[in-house]
């Protein structure tokens, strides 16, 4: 029955994740996972919560059944609660690809504190899950219902995004790598996307900067040329608008917080952070570990249920 479940991880034990998933659970919304955590600290946690949920850690028993009322674990050592984060990360992954499970969820992390107390070379779980699965290229994508966003680069400093982008074959290797994951994961026989500039206004032509005629404009007619419906370089504050929501199927924007804004302006914290172009399915709600939510049962969980429905329709 394995192939019929989810693997989650715990992401962050003290923020809202955890906290939105068993809720969804004994209100079975959310059935048919395995949630990656050390034991001994999930029991903590559901100590100092007074929660009563029959556990079971299927390292004991690997016989998983469509039990609603049971929650399935996956155990493994970790000595705090930022080495039970990485570690879900990595021992999820396994599981997944051995047993074939439908896809991963991840629950949001602290990076900050996997960075300061397990892994300085850590940037996000999409480039976590792009190196353990050996790929050369990935797609962070954003989904909310119709809407499909993505960035060409991911969490790197905003005065690096020029440099990242003017590297040989980088903005042309994401582009086919996204048009593929648009059809066979999405698919979209023939996806029209539409590309935004670096610079305010795309640069009119050069006022503002050079950056599209050097690095994009280039990449744009060599993908045109591969029968890649991409259009563009347009400004970055206008493409989101109703007549383009309606015309493409992708808004493809040059770095993270250009795309981010207006995304989550629009989801309102419901959409689904997707790790295209890997050899699993790999999501995440769009939000973060929201602490000042914590204990208030004001969340919302829009986002990780969003996240279980796309992953339970593949």
């Amino acid at each position: 029955m394995n192939k019929n479940f989810v693997a989650i991880t715990i992401g962050d034990i003290n923020g809202i994740g955890i906290e939105l998933l068993i809720k969804l659970f004994l209100e079975k919304k959310i059935r048919n996972f395995i949630l990656f955590t050390n034991l001994t600290l999930l029991n903590g946690y559901l100590k100092k919560n007074k929660l009563e949920i029959k556990v079971k850690d299927i390292k004991k028993s690997n016989n998983l059944l469509n039990e609603s009322k049971v929650f399935y674990i996956y155990d493994f050592k970790a000595r705090n609660n930022s080495e039970n984060s990485f570690k879900s990360l990595n021992e999820s992954y396994k599981y997944t690809k051995k047993f074939n499970l439908k896809g991963i969820i991840n629950l949001p992390i602290n990076k900050e504190k996997i960075i300061k107390n397990i892994n300085k070379t850590f940037v996000g779980q999409t480039e976590y899950y792009q190196q353990i699965d050996k790929k050369n290229v990935s797609n962070m994508i954003f989904v909310y219902k119709s809407l499909i966003i993505t960035t060409l680069t991911t969490h790197i400093k905003l005065n690096s995004v020029t440099n990242k982008l003017s590297k040989k074959d980088y903005i042309y290797n994401k582009v086919i790598n996204l048009n593929n994951v648009l059809v066979k994961q999405f698919k979209i026989k023939k996806p029209k996307i539409i590309i935004s500039g670096i610079n305010p206004h795309a640069s009119e032509n050069d006022m503002f900067g050079r950056e599209e005629s050097k690095y994009l404009i280039p990449q744009i007619n060599r993908l045109l040329k591969k029968d890649i419906d991409i259009q563009g370089p347009y400004s970055a504050d206008s493409i989101l608008n109703n007549k383009n929501m309606k015309k493409y199927d992708c808004f493809v924007f040059c770095y993270h917080d250009q795309a981010l804004v207006a995304y989550k302006y629009i989801s309102k914290n419901r959409g689904i952070n997707f790790t295209g172009g890997l050899s699993i399915l790999r999501v995440s709600p769009d939000h973060g570990t929201a602490y000042d939510l914590v204990g208030k049962n004001i969340a919302e969980n829009k986002s990780l249920i969003n996240c279980y429905k796309f992953l339970n329709n593949f």
